[in-house]
């Protein structure tokens, strides 16, 4: 089970059949840009519903989907992963969404180091 850090905040999203579900959720802005951190208890609930999710995400918040990146937030035994979710935008419906794992050093440090940030949460 996922151990979602206590920065975060609950936010009650839709899934992809239409029923109420419970993520975590943490907002920073880092450079001019909306980092979107995502945590979910449930194991595979963001990969299976990420496209639904995102376009809730960006209309709720209007957020602008070019200046906005979202991670997730996975655990894999002991340690915790970084995944970066991309996606092709038609206006605020996200399509061919595709995840990574973020393992660059650099890259993981910055998205870190954002984590850690003391700003409001969602």
């Amino acid at each position: 089970m996922m151990d979602i850090p206590s920065s975060f905040s609950p936010l009650q999203l839709h899934n992809r059949l239409n029923r109420p579900v419970s993520l975590s959720i943490r907002r920073v802005e880092r450079e001019e840009r909306q980092l979107i951190f995502l945590a979910a208890t449930t194991s595979g609930l963001i990969s299976k519903n990420f496209e639904t999710f995102a376009g809730q995400i960006v209309r709720e918040f209007r957020l602008d989907p070019a200046e906005t990146d979202f991670i997730e937030l996975r655990e894999s035994g002991d340690e915790r992963q970084l995944v970066r979710w991309h996606a092709q935008w038609v206006g605020s419906a996200p399509m061919e969404c595709h995840a990574e794992e973020v393992v660059a050093e650099s890259s993981r440090r910055y998205l870190e180091a954002a984590l850690e940030v003391c700003t409001e949460a969602a």
